[in-house]
């Protein structure tokens, strides 16, 4: 699998206290799936603390992927009865990310909350049955935790395609949030709150508190 050109670019500005080497962590991870899974074709990890995601994924499906965008939908009916899953699923997979028949999603847990989302993506529909418990074993994952099916579109590529303009924005709201602290003498965890209690106020979400950020620094 390579690793995705944004995934990459971020990596080389991602530092968090928690992993020393991320893209060791995709690595091993990558290491694990495959030798359980031999269909898997990508899999994401999300930081959650930073909710910053990074994707490897196999070069074949990703170019299978841009070929197919223009035809995936077009043959979609809806199932009969609003309960069918099994109609659901399929026309989920008819939706897909052209190569990805069947997902699945595990939580690990340190301390009692989770910590990173391990999405592991596999070319055939029945991949992951009666392997998830290696796959739990191997990775470290929450077993109760774990979904299948969740992400059959491949969101999580989405969300790593966007991580290193997350990233940016996340300076910018580190750099005010410093200005803050050190023009109205207050710890940076209060500046911190003082600056999304202004996001608020302008009607903004948390997420987009790099747009006060930017207003402040102007």
């Amino acid at each position: 699998m390579e690793l995705l050109p944004q995934s990459k670019e971020a990596l080389d500005e991602y530092v968090t206290p928690s992993v020393d080497d991320v893209e060791g962590l995709l690595r091993v991870i990558e290491g694990w799936a495959v030798r359980t899974v031999p269909e898997c074709v990508a899999l994401s990890v999300t930081m959650l603390d930073d909710d910053l995601t990074f994707t490897l994924v196999d070069t074949d499906a990703r170019t299978e992927a841009a070929s197919g965008e223009a035809d995936r939908g077009a043959g979609d009916q809806e199932p009969d009865f609003a309960l069918d899953e099994q109609g659901w699923a399929d026309m989920a997979r008819q939706r897909a990310f052209s190569g990805i028949a069947s997902t699945v999603c595990l939580p690990v847990v340190e301390g009692g909350r989770a910590v990173l989302n391990i999405d592991l993506y596999a070319s055939t529909a029945h991949a992951f049955r009666d392997r998830i418990d290696g796959l739990v074993a191997a990775l470290g994952a929450w077993q109760a935790g774990a979904v299948t099916n969740a992400d059959l579109g491949f969101e999580s590529l989405r969300r790593a395609e966007a991580a290193p303009e997350r990233l940016r924005e996340q300076r910018l709201v580190d750099v005010a949030v410093g200005l803050v602290a050190a023009r109205i003498g207050v710890t940076t965890d209060d500046a911190s709150g003082l600056l999304n209690h202004a996001a608020e106020r302008a009607g903004v979400t948390e997420a987009q508190a790099a747009t006060v950020a930017r207003v402040l620094l102007a």
